[in-house]
């Protein structure tokens, strides 16, 4: 099959379904041809060594790409962060569809809808099918994180959502939760599968160097990081505050290092100032890469999401990676999310958004002895591998192309 992949985010960009999904469906004999964006994400603004023009083609790794002008931006601006996500949209379509080669079929990654309208084109004009691979749930997704709050704005995001559903020969979802919440919605069971997204990082045994170590990652005591986005829905407000208790208890067993930047990075460390937090630090965004050396050093891996209905259906990609790198993982969410680390026996869970329960699942795992820590990493890495690596997750994908193609 010639198969068109339309997605805003590419590497370098850190995101899910990418070179790595590019290069797995080649390596099955597919041609394959990538229409994105100039790279921005998640800084808010053109990496080095790229600059904006009409269109840039490029070839990465074998995998032929096409770059189409946008409009940079991160913050916690809802108005902003909608004109991105349609400047690509627009661009992908109005110049983008005219360079690409007829694709048999298009896969459309749909971090946010607009990103489906150069495929909706395609159908219309030139009978090309797409399966829309769904990974955020709007409008709930908008709506959670505070970026809009607008209710006929929602309604009319909820519209466009329901367009892209009825136009998508099929649509694939990353969690259970969502295939149950589009099945609520109208979306007839039939067109959707579960498809879980898989880990990009690579995850090596080295680990950072001897002076990072000393600065960060304090041998005498108990090292929790959180790797990723320090965005507004994530609340690791609630994380500093367990750590402000611990210190006033005089508790000096645990470290937090918080790897990564986003739009709520500079009131965390405001606060963390606020507070005089010894037991805080600051990592700034190293390239993905470097990442699994972090993952290595620390003792234990944390992701937190803020306390909401629409979470207990989400699965942070940060999960796979910490599952890929054989680490006990402490989970401050519930619902989809919770049931994999439960299922994988891997760590420990705390209710989100509440201090006085993760303090008690650290105590929990400050307990545990060399040997339990070890078990808790192998069951992590196993339950990686036999639930959620990229041959099983392409399998599905793979199929449903064929299926909508043959149609």
């Amino acid at each position: 099959m010639r198969i068109l992949l339309v997605k805003q985010l590419f590497n370098p960009e850190p995101t899910a379904k990418s070179l790595d999904f590019a290069k797995e469906l080649q390596r099955r004999g597919h041609e394959v041809e990538v229409l994105t964006g100039f790279p921005s994400y998640p800084i808010g603004r053109i990496y080095d060594g790229y600059k904006q023009q009409l269109y840039k083609r490029e070839v990465m790794e074998g995998v032929p790409l096409i770059r189409v002008p946008i409009y940079p931006d991160h913050s916690a601006s809802g108005f902003k962060r909608f004109l991105h996500y349609l400047s690509y949209a627009l661009s992908a379509t109005c110049i983008g569809l005219f360079l690409v080669k007829k694709p048999d079929v298009c896969f459309v990654y749909q971090g946010a809808i607009p990103a489906a309208i150069p495929a909706v084109v395609l159908k219309w004009f030139r009978k090309i099918p797409f399966l829309y691979d769904i990974n955020d749930l709007w409008p709930e997704t908008v709506a959670t994180s505070g970026m809009l709050t607008n209710k006929t704005a929602l309604r009319v995001i909820n519209a466009w959502c329901h367009f892209n559903y009825r136009n998508a020969s099929f649509i694939t979802v990353a969690t259970p939760g969502f295939k149950k919440k589009l099945i609520e919605k109208g979306v007839p069971a039939q067109k959707l599968e579960v498809v879980s997204n898989w880990s990009r990082d690579e995850i090596k045994g080295e680990m950072v160097s001897e002076a990072t170590r000393k600065k960060y990652f304090d041998a005498s005591k108990i090292t929790i990081l959180y790797a990723g986005n320090l965005g507004i829905v994530q609340s690791l407000s609630t994380i500093l505050s367990t750590a402000k208790q611990l210190q006033q208890e005089q508790n000096n067993r645990f470290q937090f290092v918080f790897l990564g930047g986003g739009a709520d990075e500079e009131n965390l460390k405001q606060q963390a100032k606020e507070w005089a937090l010894e037991n805080v630090s600051f990592i700034p965004r190293v390239a993905s890469s470097e990442v699994s050396k972090y993952l290595n050093t620390a003792d234990f891996l944390l992701v937190h999401l803020k306390k909401d209905d629409l979470f207990k259906i989400t699965i942070p990609s940060k999960i796979l990676a910490y599952l890929k790198s054989g680490k006990p993982i402490l989970m401050g969410l519930e619902g989809d999310a919770a049931d994999i680390l439960n299922d994988a026996e891997a760590g420990y869970t705390f209710e989100p958004d509440n201090s006085e329960d993760l303090k008690a699942k650290l105590e929990k795992m400050a307990a545990l002895n060399q040997d339990e820590i070890a078990t808790l990493g192998k069951n992590a890495k196993k339950y990686y591998r036999e639930n959620l690596s990229i041959t099983a997750s392409v399998d599905k994908i793979e199929r449903n192309l064929k299926n909508i193609v043959n149609d």
